[in-house]
C-alpha cells in the first residue's frame, strides 16, 4: 500500500523545500528523499493525498500535458534540464508530477541522462523511450512538445466519456438526496397531521409510515448507511465485476475499445517514428495498455513480429478487431507505416466522440425517466395516502 507524506527539507544548495513523497512507509519516503537529494527535517503523514493516490494513480493529465509542453519550450530556448526542471515545477499543481521533477532535477544534476532520469522519476515507459531517441538525434523539445499533444488527445477522449457520466451521475445523486430528505423530514410531518386527524390510513401508507417511523427512530444509523452506500457504490464500480456488466452494452464496449485504442496505435506510431524496432514498440504499448484484451493483442502482435511474421500478417493473427488488422495491413503495405498508423488513429478519435454523443443522448434520456419514476414515487408516498382517504369519503 502506497501512503502520501508530507516533507520539508533542504535540498543540495540548502535552499529550503517542501512537497509530498509517495511511499510504502516513512522509512521508505525518508529513503526515497535521501535518493532525491532531500534532506528531510519534518514529515507526516497526508491522509488526503494518500486517499486520492488511491482513488487515481498516475499523474494528473492535464499537469502532465503543461510540464511537457513547458520543459520542451525551456530546452528549446537552451535552458539547462536542471533549471528547465525547477522553473516548471512552480506550475504545477500535482503533488505527484512535483516529486516527479524534483527526481528528474537531482538525477540530471547527478549526471544522469534526460530519459534515465525520467524513468527514475516514474514517468511512462514509452515516453521516456522516445525521449531516449530523441537525444540521440538532437529533437528532445519537439519531442516534448509531441508528448504534450498525445497527452491533451487522451485527456479530451476521456473528458468527453465523463462529460456522458456527468448528468446520469447528478441526477441520480439528487434523486438519491431527495428521496432521504423525504423519508426523514417530509415524513414525519405527514405523519403527525394524519395523527392529529385521526384517519385511518390505507395498508401501503401504514407500511411506509412504519418503515420511516424507524428510519427517524435509529436516525444515526439511517444516515450512516445513507452515506455509505454511495461509497460502496463507487467502490463497487472500479472492481473488474463492475466493468464486464457495463462493457456488455455494445455502444459502452465500442468507446472503450475505440478509445484505448486510439492511445496504443498513436503510442505505437510514435516509437516507430522514433525508430524504436516494431516488436519493442508494440512490448511498450502492451505494458501501457488497461485493458486484458488489448494488452493480450499487442502482447501476441509483439511477440510476431519478434519472430520475423510481417506487420501485416501480425495484426490479423494477434486477434485485434477485422478493421483494425485491415487497417494495419494497408499502412504496412504503404510503405508510410507512421503516418497511415496516425491517420487510423484520428479516424478512431472521431469514432469515439460521435459514439460518445450517441451514448450521451441515450443517457440523458434514461436520467430524466428514472428523475420523473423517483418525483412520481415521493408525490405517491407523501400525498397517496391523503388522496386514498378523499377518495374514500367521496
Amino acid at each position: 500500500m502506497v501512503l502520501a507524506f508530507q516533507y520539508s527539507g533542504y535540498d543540495t544548495g540548502n535552499a529550503p523545500v517542501r512537497g509530498v513523497v509517495y511511499a510504502q512507509n516513512r522509512d521508505f519516503a525518508y529513503s526515497r528523499l535521501k535518493t532525491n537529494r532531500v534532506r528531510a527535517t519534518r514529515l507526516r503523514l497526508d491522509p488526503a493525498a494518500t486517499v486520492r493516490n488511491w482513488i487515481s494513480s498516475g499523474f494528473e493529465p492535464r499537469d502532465l500535458e503543461r510540464f511537457y509542453r513547458s520543459f520542451g519550450q525551456r530546452l528549446g530556448n537552451g535552458t539547462p534540464a536542471p533549471k528547465g526542471l525547477e522553473s516548471c515545477r512552480s506550475i504545477l499543481r500535482d503533488p505527484r508530477l512535483r516529486q516527479a521533477t524534483l527526481a528528474m532535477q537531482q538525477q540530471c544534476l547527478g549526471g544522469s541522462e534526460l530519459h534515465a532520469a525520467m524513468s527514475f522519476a516514474g514517468f511512462p515507459r514509452r515516453d521516456c523511450m522516445l525521449v531516449r531517441a530523441a537525444e540521440v538525434s538532437g529533437n528532445t523539445p519537439d519531442t516534448l512538445r509531441r508528448l504534450a499533444d498525445d497527452v491533451r488527445t487522451q485527456r479530451t477522449l476521456r473528458g468527453s466519456l465523463s462529460r456522458v457520466l456527468a448528468i446520469p451521475v447528478a441526477t441520480l445523486a439528487f434523486l438519491y438526496v431527495f428521496l432521504f430528505i423525504v423519508v426523514t423530514v417530509a415524513a414525519p410531518k405527514t405523519l403527525e397531521f394524519f395523527s392529529k386527524t385521526g384517519a385511518r390510513l390505507p395498508p401501503f401508507a401504514v407500511n411506509y409510515f412504519e418503515f420511516t417511523r424507524v428510519v427517524n427512530e435509529h436516525i444515526v444509523l439511517a444516515t450512516s448507511v445513507f452515506v455509505a452506500l454511495p461509497v460502496l457504490l463507487f467502490a463497487f464500480t472500479q472492481t473488474a465485476a463492475c466493468r464486464r456488466m457495463v462493457e456488455s452494452i455494445p455502444l459502452v464496449r465500442d468507446i472503450s475499445v475505440k478509445a484505448e485504442l486510439a492511445g496504443l496505435w498513436n503510442g505505437f506510431a510514435q516509437l516507430l517514428r522514433a525508430r524504436i524496432p516494431p516488436a519493442t514498440a508494440a512490448i511498450v504499448v502492451r505494458d501501457a495498455a488497461r485493458r486484458s484484451d488489448t494488452r493480450g493483442w499487442f502482447g501476441r502482435f509483439g511477440h510476431l513480429l519478434e519472430t520475423g511474421v510481417f506487420m501485416r500478417e501480425a495484426a490479423a493473427r494477434a486477434g485485434f478487431p477485422p478493421l483494425v488488422a485491415a487497417d494495419v495491413a494497408a499502412a504496412d503495405e504503404s510503405g508510410r507505416v507512421p503516418d497511415e498508423l496516425e491517420r487510423m488513429v484520428r479516424e478512431f478519435e472521431e469514432d469515439v466522440l460521435g459514439l460518445s454523443a450517441r451514448l450521451a443522448d441515450v443517457l440523458f434520456f434514461a436520467s430524466m425517466l428514472v428523475l420523473a419514476a423517483g418525483i412520481v414515487v415521493a408525490f405517491f408516498l407523501s400525498y397517496g395516502p391523503i388522496m386514498a382517504i378523499g377518495l374514500r369519503n367521496v
